[in-house]
C-alpha cells in the first residue's frame, strides 16, 4: 500500500491533535530505563505537517535529574497515554549528547514521517 501525501497528512495531523488536547504533552527523555528529563511539549505541538512529515515545535529547555548518555525518549499525551517511543540521536535529537543532573536540556528536533 502507498498512502497519498494528503492521506498521511491527515494521519498526522491527528496524531498532534491528540496531543494538543488538554494540557501540555510530555516527552521523557531516558538513559536507559531511568528517567533523566521530561520536556513539556508546546500546544500546539506541530510546527507543520506536510509532505508526511508531522514537525514539532521545540519545547523549553528543563533541567536533568539524571546523568549520562541519552538512549530513548517517550511521547505522551497530557493524560500520560503512550504516543511514541522515539531513539534519541536517530529519531530526536537534544542540544547535547550528554545530560548532567541539575543541567538543563534541550530539543533541538524532533519529527515524525510516514
Amino acid at each position: 500500500m502507498i498512502l497519498s501525501d494528503l492521506a498521511k497528512n491527515a494521519m498526522l495531523q491527528s496524531i498532534a491533535n491528540m496531543l494538543n488536547t488538554g494540557t501540555n504533552a510530555t516527552l521523557s527523555i531516558y538513559i536507559g530505563t531511568t528517567l533523566a528529563v521530561e520536556l513539556a511539549m508546546k500546544n500546539p505541538v506541530e510546527a507543520s505537517v506536510s509532505n508526511g512529515i508531522l514537525t514539532f515545535n521545540t519545547p523549553f529547555e528543563a533541567v536533568a535529574i539524571e546523568s549520562g548518555v541519552p538512549t530513548g525518549a517517550k511521547l505522551r499525551d497530557s493524560a500520560g497515554i503512550l504516543i511514541a517511543d522515539f531513539d534519541v540521536g536517530t529519531e530526536l535529537t537534544l542540544d547535547k549528547d550528554k545530560i548532567y543532573m541539575g543541567g538543563y536540556v534541550g530539543l533541538s528536533s524532533l519529527a515524525i514521517s510516514i
